[in-house]
């Protein structure tokens, strides 16, 4: 018989705990970094980003364009229609990496996380969910 934590959870518990915050993760970081890429690829192939159709903020695109603007460059650009396609693509094999268990892609996660902050205001609440339960993954390892 294995001795129990503390907390009376059997170690079997934690581990079933780990691999659904790990899943949670995943799965938050596919449906973001596969936005982004897809939005890249839309825009490349169809001329316009993915935008909301009505409401206050109907046909405008999302907060990230003024990050852009202030580095100089035109959010339709391709240069930066190809920084977005690049940047989901970088995250989706980070995403990869995290879900084998690569030790560097924890870091790589973070960060990407982190950086999709800029994109949209859904993603602020999306981002700030992924990143806690990054931490909290990483205070168990």
């Amino acid at each position: 018989m294995s001795p129990t934590p503390a907390s009376g959870e059997t170690p079997e518990g934690c581990d079933f705990n780990m691999r659904m915050l790990r899943l949670i993760v995943i799965v938050l970081a596919l449906f973001e970094a596969g936005w982004i890429t897809v939005d890249g690829v839309r825009a490349f192939t169809v001329g316009g980003y993915l935008t909301p159709r009505m409401g206050p903020y109907g046909g405008k695109l999302g907060p990230w364009t003024r990050v852009v603007w202030a580095v100089g460059l035109s959010p339709r650009s391709a240069m930066v229609k190809g920084i977005l396609v690049g940047y989901g693509l970088c995250w989706l094999g980070a995403v990869l990496a995290f879900s084998r268990g690569a030790g560097w892609a924890w870091w790589a996660m973070v960060l990407a996380a982190a950086g999709a902050f800029w994109y949209s205001t859904l993603f602020i609440l999306l981002n700030m969910v992924q990143l806690l339960l990054l931490l909290a993954a990483r205070r168990d390892v």
